[in-house]
């Protein structure tokens, strides 16, 4: 097999083809963008043709036991500390909370210790709760899928956290392999679309010029939960929210250059999910549900199976819900994939070419007078003449 994709656009990075190969042929490998795409070592290739069968972008994934359509919920975390310590409501705590209290294994998504975004496996509530929060980087999935494998074959009842196309992938994979997946769990979460862990490295030495960083916050919720406010802590004791040079990744994100090329080519962007439960914030609840929205954070819920409305059953006690619809819920990329942007080629160029500072003030707004503009915000407030100015 000479490539396990045609072209980009059809390779979301997942690694059923590098868990299937039977050779083990395949590595994923970071191109110019610091996306991980599959490599196939000739010499071990035997042509079997499986990397390209277990592909989630090119063949169809069956899900037995799927709802006719999907229940929508509104969900709030009883539990308000653990719901601040969340991105949205907190419904994944109680979900997690499933599989831990029967001794199971959970994988999702967390920082390691120098802040590379990974996929891990936990088995405790200190181990999960590092699974919270998002983190707008795609995760590096490593050997998870076989791993999963195995944790399933010895019958132990596993819950995986991840993208759509990740949860695609993860079960084509145990499908093909012929894994018994009566004992999994799968939650994916509404994604946007997964920017490049080459900038992220590349930001994170950015703001790491002076003290390491000590902790990260993609979502800080003590500003209130509609909006990106970025909270970084460092190990000389500064706390950054909201500066200039912190959001400039986030600015990055929100410009939608950065993301991976099959993001704007996503099959998984719909209703269509081939997860027992998907999960995201809900946008737009302060509309619909006006009365309910305190800007603390509200999740949405959609259950996709009979397994995952038995999941979502065990866990009403703990969680505070009003139901919903698809109209309600409603949101860009449950209809369709983020839109590439026609600047895309010219940012990369441009980060070639001059590098992440040039790219930080060109489209991140990292500039003299974002800079001056946050100085004298600050010494306004020092003084206590901000908030008598906005009054």
């Amino acid at each position: 097999m000479i490539s396990v994709y045609d072209k980009k656009e059809n390779c979301c990075g997942c690694t059923a083809c590098k868990s299937i190969c039977p050779t083990k042929a395949i590595q994923m490998i970071p191109d110019q963008e610091g996306f991980l795409y599959p490599e196939i070592n000739q010499e071990l290739c035997i042509d079997c043709g499986r990397c390209r069968k277990v592909c989630p972008f090119l063949n169809s994934i069956s899900v037995d036991d799927k709802l006719d359509k999907p229940l929508v919920y509104a969900v709030k975390q009883k539990n308000f500390e653990t719901r601040m310590q969340s991105t949205s409501g907190g419904v994944y705590t109680s979900i997690s909370n499933v599989v831990l209290d029967k001794s199971g294994s959970i994988y999702g998504v967390k920082f390691d210790k120098n802040f590379k975004v990974i996929h891990s496996k936990a088995i405790e509530n200190k181990g999960r709760n590092k699974f919270r929060g998002s983190k707008y980087v795609q995760s590096d999935l490593g050997d998870i899928f076989n791993q999963i494998q195995n944790e399933l074959k010895s019958g132990q009842i596993v819950l995986f956290t991840g993208t759509g196309c990740q949860v695609a992938g993860l079960r084509k994979f145990l499908l093909d392999t012929k894994t018994n997946i009566d004992v999994l769990i799968t939650n994916d979460i509404i994604c946007h679309g997964t920017p490049s862990p080459l900038l992220w490295d590349e930001y994170l030495k950015f703001i790491q010029k002076n003290s390491k960083l000590k902790s990260y916050t993609f979502r800080y919720k003590e500003k209130g939960w509609h909006g990106y406010n970025i909270k970084a802590e460092f190990e000389d004791g500064k706390i950054k929210v909201n500066t200039p040079d912190i959001k400039v990744y986030s600015n990055i994100f929100t410009t939608d250059c950065a993301l991976r090329p099959s993001c704007y080519n996503c099959k998984f962007a719909n209703l269509e999910r081939k997860s027992d439960i998907m999960i995201g914030d809900f946008w737009g609840v302060e509309k619909t549900m006006p009365e309910i929205d305190d800007d603390k954070g509200i999740s949405l819920i959609l259950v996709n199976t009979i397994k995952g409305k038995d999941v979502f059953d065990s866990i009403k006690s703990n969680i505070d819900i009003w139901e919903s619809n698809t109209r309600d819920c409603l949101q860009p990329n449950l209809i369709g994939p983020t839109k590439k942007p026609q600047k895309r080629e010219m940012f990369w160029q441009d980060y070639y070419d001059y590098g992440f500072m040039f790219i930080a003030k060109k489209y991140a707004e990292y500039n003299f007078k974002s800079v001056v503009k946050r100085n004298i915000r600050s010494a306004l407030k020092s003084v206590g003449l901000l908030n008598y100015l906005k009054r």
